[in-house]
C-alpha cells in the first residue's frame, strides 16, 4: 500500500490512516493487549515504503531536461557515464545502460546520476561493465510499445533502472573509453568469471552442439543474450520458461544439492546453513546479479536461515521478510511481472501445495490407521510412489495455477501443458543444473578432461530437455493467447492491422461476421515476435484461416515456419512466381508436413474471404520472370462493400507499367504499398489511377532504398494525401464500417484518420 501510493503520488493521504494505526497501537499497549508492535510496525513500514517510492519517482522527475523530453524534444548533448550492463546487439553496433555522471547542454554542465538506455552504433573496443565513457549524443523520449500488448521500452527501464530518457550515440558522435573503472569489483570479477565460463561451455565444440551449450550457459549463468531465440520459443510455449532462465528453480536445485550433500556427510545443520548461504548469493552474483536470481537467493538464505534457528519455521514469514528486504532495497520491484510471478508461484505452493497432495494422494494411499509394519513391502512401495508423484504433480499444479494470472495479466498467454511438462521436465533440469555446476568445479580444479567429459554429458541432457520441450509445445492446446479484443461496432467488417520496419511487413485481417483470421505476410523473425505475436495474444487469437505470402523476401515470410507451427493455417497462399527466400524451403517443407493446402496464385485469380469481403490478384502475371523478387510480388485488392484496399507490397517500376498497361482497376481509398530493393515505385501515373485517400508505407532511414521518395512525398503533398510511415507509427489499425474506416497509428494516436464515404 505505501509503495503504490507513493508511485502515484497521493501518499500523503496515508497519513491519517498512520495516525490510526499509531493510536491503536497505544491503547493496546496501555491495555498491556499482545500485538501492540504490530500496529506501530505497521505504521512505520508504511511511511518508510511510501515516501521511498515517492523519492524515486521525484528523482527520476528532477532529470535536468525532463521538460524537453516530455514535449517530444530530442536534445544534443555531450556528457560522460559508466556502462551498467551492456548487450552487443550486432557486430557493429551496441546496447547497453549508462550511469550518467555529467551532461552538458549547449556548453552548460549538469550534474546526474540518472541511468539511461543507450545505443552506441560505433563503439570503443572493450565495452565492458565499469567502462567509463566520454560521449556526444542525442538525448531522446523512451520508446513507447509499437503494438497493442507490446513490450514497451518506456516502462521496461522506467522500472528497472528508473531510466527518464534513452541516448543514441551515431556514428558521427565522439564515443571514448577513459581508462578508468567504475562500478562494483565484485560485479566485474563475476562478470568475467561468468564470460569465461560461458566460453569454456562454447569452444571446440560443433555447430550442431553449439545450441545445446548456449542453453546450459543460458540456464546455469544467466547468459541468455547469446541463446538461440527458437530454442526459447519452445521453452515458452511449452510452459517451461522459467527452465530456460536462471530462476528460483534454479537457486533451488543448487541450493537443495548443497544441503543434501551436507546432511549426507553428516554436516550439523546450523553449520551446514553458514555454508551454503554464502555459496548461494555468490551464485547470484555469478549470474551477473539477475533480478530473478537475486530474488531466489535472498528468499532462498531466509528460509535456510529460519530453519536453523527454528525447526519447523512458518514459510509464509520467511517469504513476507523476504518481500520485505527486496522492496526496501528497491520498491520499484513491486510492478516488475517477475516479482510478481516468483512471489505468487510461492505463495499458492505454501499455500496449497499440501493441500493438494493429500487431496491427489489420499484416495491411492493405504489407511493411515493401520501400522506400517502390517503393510506388506509391495504396498509401502505403492504408498512411496504414490506420495512422490502426488507432491511432484502437486507443486506443478498450484506453480501454474499461481502464475497463471500474472502470465494472463502481463503477457495474455498461458501454457497449460506447463502442468504435464514441469512434471517430466524439471527433474531432467536438476540433472543439467548439476552436472554444469559440477563441470565447472572441474574446470576450477584443472581437471580438464572431467569436466569435458561432464559437459558432454549435459550436452546430451540438454538435447533430450529440449526434444521434451518441443514435444509438449507443438500438443494441441498447448500454448493459448488470452487477451480480449475490444468489442467491435455492430456494424463492423472488418480489422485489418498493419506493421513493419527496416524493411519489414505483416498484417492481420480479422473478418468479423465470419470470424475469421487471415495474415498476409508476417514478417521477419524480429518483426513478428515483437509486434504481430503481442498482437496475436492481446487479441486471443490462436488460429488462422490462411496465410498469405507476398513474395521471396525474409522481411515479408521470414517467420513463416513460426507462423505454420503455431498458428496451423489450413491454407497457404503465395505468388506462382519464383520464390527464393532462405525460409522457403522450409515453410514448403513444413506447410506439407503438417497437412496445409498450398495455392499459388497469380493475376485474374479472385478469392472469397467472407460474404462481405473479396481478394483479387493483380499481379503476379503469368509470364512473370522478373530478376528480383520485389517484381514477382502479389499485388492484391481487397474489397469489402463500398471501400476498397490496394496492397503493392514491394512492387516497383517493372510491376506498376505492366498494371498500368493491363487496365487493371487500381482505384482504392487506401494504399498500402513497400519499398523495392533497387528500382523506384510509386510512379506519378499509377499514384494518380489508385487515387487512394490514404497511404501507409514502410520506411527506413537506411539503407538509402528503404527510404520513401522524395517525389512520391511531394506528389501526395499536392494531391492532399496523407502518408503514414511504419517505422514511426507502429502498428496501424483500420477499422472499416460500411460508411467510415478510421485509421488508427498505435504509437502516434495524434496522426489517426477518419474517412468517409463521397
Amino acid at each position: 500500500m505505501g509503495i503504490v501510493t507513493g508511485d502515484s503520488g497521493t501518499w500523503i493521504g496515508l497519513v491519517p490512516f498512520m495516525v490510526l494505526l499509531a493510536i491503536a497501537a497505544l491503547m493496546v499497549r496501555k491495555r498491556n493487549l499482545p500485538g501492540w508492535e504490530i500496529y506501530l510496525l505497521t505504521t512505520v513500514c508504511l511511511f518508510v515504503f511510501a515516501s521511498q517510492q515517492a523519492q524515486e519517482v521525484r528523482h527520476i522527475d528532477e532529470f535536468p531536461l525532463k521538460e524537453s523530453l516530455s514535449r517530444k524534444d530530442s536534445v544534443e548533448v555531450a556528457g560522460s557515464g559508466w556502462i551498467r550492463s551492456v548487450n552487443p546487439s550486432s557486430s557493429r553496433s551496441l546496447r547497453a545502460v549508462l550511469q550518467l555522471e555529467e551532461l552538458t547542454v549547449a556548453g552548460h554542465p549538469i550534474a546526474t546520476d540518472h541511468c539511461v538506455p543507450v545505443w552506441i552504433q560505433s563503439p570503443p573496443k572493450g565495452m565492458t561493465y565499469g567502462s567509463l565513457l566520454e560521449f556526444t549524443g542525442l538525448l531522446k523520449p523512451l520508446d513507447r510499445a509499437r503494438s497493442p500488448g507490446g513490450f514497451d521500452p518506456a516502462e521496461f527501464y522506467y522500472r528497472h533502472y528508473s531510466s527518464p530518457a534513452q541516448l543514441e550515440i551515431r556514428s558521427g558522435d565522439a564515443c571514448r573509453k577513459v581508462e578508468v573503472f567504475r562500478g562494483s569489483r565484485l560485479v566485474a570479477g563475476s562478470k568475467r568469471l561468468r564470460s569465461h565460463l560461458e566460453s569454456t561451455l562454447i569452444d571446440g565444440l560443433s555447430p550442431e552442439d553449439e545450441p545445446y551449450a548456449r542453453l546450459i550457459a543460458a540456464m546455469t549463468l544467466g547468459a541468455r543474450e547469446n541463446s538461440p531465440e527458437e530454442l526459447e520459443d519452445w521453452y515458452r510455449r511449452s510452459g517451461t520458461m522459467h527452465l530456460f532462465a536462471v530462476s528460483g528453480l534454479h537457486v533451488g536445485i543448487i541450493g537443495g544439492t548443497l544441503l543434501f550433500v551436507a546432511l549426507l556427510v553428516r554436516l550439523p545443520k546450523r553449520w551446514a546453513v553458514l555454508i551454503i548461504i554464502p555459496l548461494v548469493l555468490f551464485y547470484a552474483v555469478l549470474t551477473g546479479l539477475r533480478p530473478s536470481a537475486v530474488r531466489a537467493a535472498i528468499m532462498l538464505s531466509i528460509v535456510l536461515a529460519s530453519f536453523a534457528v527454528k525447526e519447523q519455521p512458518r514459510l509464509l514469514n520467511s517469504l513476507s521478510l523476504a518481500a520485505l528486504l527486496l522492496l526496501a532495497f528497491n520498491p520499484q520491484q513491486l510492478f516488475l511481472p517477475g516479482f510478481q510471478l516468483s512471489f505468487a508461484v510461492l505463495f499458492t505452493i505454501i499455500t496449497l501445495g499440501d493441500l493438494t497432495r493429500q487431496w491427489l494422494a489420499g484416495p491411492w494411499l493405504s489407511d493411515p490407521f493401520i501400522p506400517k509394519k502390517l503393510l506388506s513391502p509391495a504396498r509401502r512401495f505403492k504408498d512411496r510412489f504414490v506420495g512422490t508423484t502426488a507432491a511432484a504433480l502437486a507443486v506443478s499444479m498450484v506453480a501454474w495455477t499461481g502464475s497463471a494470472l500474472p502470465l494472463s495479466w502481463h503477457f495474455q498467454s498461458v501454457a497449460p501443458v506447463g502442468i504435464l511438462a514441469n512434471l517430466i521436465m524439471v527433474p531432467t533440469a536438476w540433472i543439467l543444473v548439476n552436472l554444469a555446476v559440477a563441470s565447472f568445479a572441474c574446470f576450477g580444479l584443472h581437471l580438464t578432461w572431467l569436466g569435458n567429459a561432464l559437459h558432454g554429458m549435459n550436452l546430451g541432457v540438454a538435447s533430450v530437455l529440449t526434444a521434451m520441450a518441443q514435444f509438449f509445445a507443438t500438443l494441441p492446446g498447448a500454448h493459448l493467447h488470452t487477451g480480449k479484443a475490444e468489442t467491435p461496432a455492430e456494424s463492423e467488417i472488418i480489422t485489418f492491422d498493419v506493421m513493419g520496419q527496416r524493411g519489414d511487413f505483416a498484417s492481420l485481417l480479422t473478418i468479423h461476421d465470419s470470424s475469421s483470421h487471415w495474415m498476409i505476410d508476417c514478417g521477419s523473425n524480429a518483426t513478428y515476435r515483437y509486434e504481430l505475436l503481442p498482437l496475436l495474444r492481446h487479441r486471443g487469437i490462436n488460429h488462422l484461416d490462411g496465410l498469405f505470402l507476398s513474395h521471396g523476401d525474409q522481411g515479408h515470410m521470414g517467420a513463416a515456419p513460426l507462423v505454420l507451427t503455431q498458428l496451423h493455417p489450413p491454407l497457404l497462399f503465395e505468388s506462382r512466381a519464383k520464390n527464393r527466400a532462405a525460409a522457403y524451403p522450409d515453410t514448403v517443407a513444413l506447410a506439407d508436413s503438417l497437412g496445409i493446402q498450398r495455392h499459388s496464385l497469380s493475376k485474374g485469380n479472385r478469392l472469397t474471404l467472407s460474404d462481405n469481403v473479396k481478394c483479387e490478384v493483380l499481379a503476379p502475371f503469368l509470364n512473370s520472370e522478373e530478376r528480383f523478387a520485389d517484381d514477382r510480388a502479389l499485388v492484391l485488392k481487397l474489397t469489402s462493400g463500398d471501400w476498397s484496399i490496394l496492397i503493392s507490397s514491394d512492387a516497383g517500376f517493372e510491376t506498376e507499367k505492366r498494371l498500368l498497361e493491363s487496365d487493371a482497376l487500381l482505384d482504392s481509398d487506401i494504399w498500402i504499398r513497400g519499398q523495392h530493393r533497387s528500382s523506384p515505385s510509386g510512379l506519378p501515373a499509377f499514384v494518380k489511377a489508385v487515387s487512394p485517400r490514404a497511404v501507409i508505407s514502410s520506411r527506413s532511414d537506411f539503407p538509402v532504398s528503404e527510404q520513401i521518395s522524395s517525389d512520391l512525398i511531394e506528389q501526395l503533398e499536392s494531391m492532399r494525401i496523407p502518408i503514414l510511415p511504419l517505422d514511426s507509427t507502429g502498428v496501424i489499425t483500420l477499422r472499416i464500417l460500411p460508411d467510415s474506416v478510421e485509421i488508427a497509428p498505435f504509437a502516434a494516436p495524434e496522426a489517426a484518420i477518419s474517412l468517409r464515404l463521397k
